[in-house]
């Protein structure tokens, strides 16, 4: 087998762990905000949820796939998949996350604490935070909610916090993963 031809079959397999991931994730945070009763409710719990199980989930991925492209893979299959359900403010944001993550790896690597944290930290970061503020302007929420910087500063530690530890979390999983033969 060619080079190529060994670099199209990886990307292929990558594109369908990224669909698995991706899928995974996006099911387990429709069943956590559907069995809350937040799901679109609350713009402030939505990222929330979406910061817990489904992003440990998508990092958990990006550490399995451990290849250019993978990062972007899984944001675009995740954002395509939250506007096919219309919901634009958690899409929106996931694909600029998409490239924000894929740099990240490309610099930081895929596997490493302090790579998984990071942009685990970010991505959960941001995907709270965009989600969020899109949510108030679709919805179109009156200025003086907005406009709390003290809510958004706590909210904004809140959420970078969280994701942090998921970060932890799914590092550890995928560490086990691989000593303990499942994932190479």
């Amino acid at each position: 087998m060619s080079d190529k031809a060994s670099n199209e079959m990886s990307l292929r397999r990558a594109t369908i762990y990224a669909a698995i991931f991706s899928i995974a994730s996006y099911a387990i945070a429709a069943g956590l905000a559907l069995s809350t009763g937040l799901y679109t409710i609350n713009i402030f719990a939505d990222p929330i949820l979406n910061l817990t199980v489904p992003l440990i989930i998508l990092s958990v991925g990006i550490q399995i796939i451990n290849r250019k492209l993978g990062p972007l893979l899984i944001g675009l299959i995740s954002a395509a998949l939250y506007a096919v359900s219309f919901l634009f403010f958690v899409a929106i944001p996931l694909v600029l996350i998409a490239l924000i993550v894929e740099l990240l790896t490309r610099l930081m690597g895929y596997r490493s604490l302090k790579a998984v944290v990071t942009y685990t930290c970010i991505a959960g970061g941001l995907e709270g935070i965009l989600s969020t503020l899109l949510a108030l302007y679709m919805i179109k929420v009156p200025a003086p909610v907005v406009a709390s910087i003290y809510i958004w500063i706590g909210i904004s530690i809140a959420m970078f916090l969280e994701s942090a530890v998921m970060g932890v979390i799914a590092y550890f999983i995928t560490s086990y993963l691989i000593k303990s033969g499942v994932v190479k």
